[in-house]
């Protein structure tokens, strides 16, 4: 890839990438992540949009908060049920706010601590 070709202006994210020169030699060149510069606000946009759907799902009482951080902290089912300790099937049943609103104080803690959250946090949104 030539040197031009490579050139993204993009200063928040940089990267140094390798590319042939004017005299077809092969030097650093320090420029923006084209990714970067082209899909960051993209993603931004979309993850602002689930917050917002899933945020309104749980005020209408359809999705629990566990179902909530689970998803805005991309933590899997698998890898959540293990850092919980508890089984896929019993954390499914938490997704569920009838359910969530019967777990005792310890079981919240745990989702709080594995969350990076308060104990408050877990029992909803504000």
């Amino acid at each position: 890839m030539k040197e031009k070709e490579i050139r993204v202006d993009y200063k928040a994210h940089e990267v140094i990438l390798y590319a042939e020169k004017e005299d077809h030699s092969y030097a650093p060149v320090q420029t923006g992540a084209s990714l970067t510069a082209q899909y960051l606000d993209d993603f931004f946009l979309k993850k602002q949009n689930l917050e917002r759907e899933l945020k309104e799902e749980m005020k209408k009482g359809a999705i629990s908060p566990v179902y909530y951080y689970m998803l805005m902290q991309d933590i899997g089912i698998g890898d959540l049920a293990k850092r919980i300790g508890i089984s896929k099937r019993k954390l499914r049943k938490h997704f569920r706010p009838e359910v969530f609103a019967k777990l005792d104080e310890g079981m919240l803690e745990k989702y709080a601590v594995v969350f990076g959250i308060q104990v408050e946090d877990v029992k909803g949104i504000k």
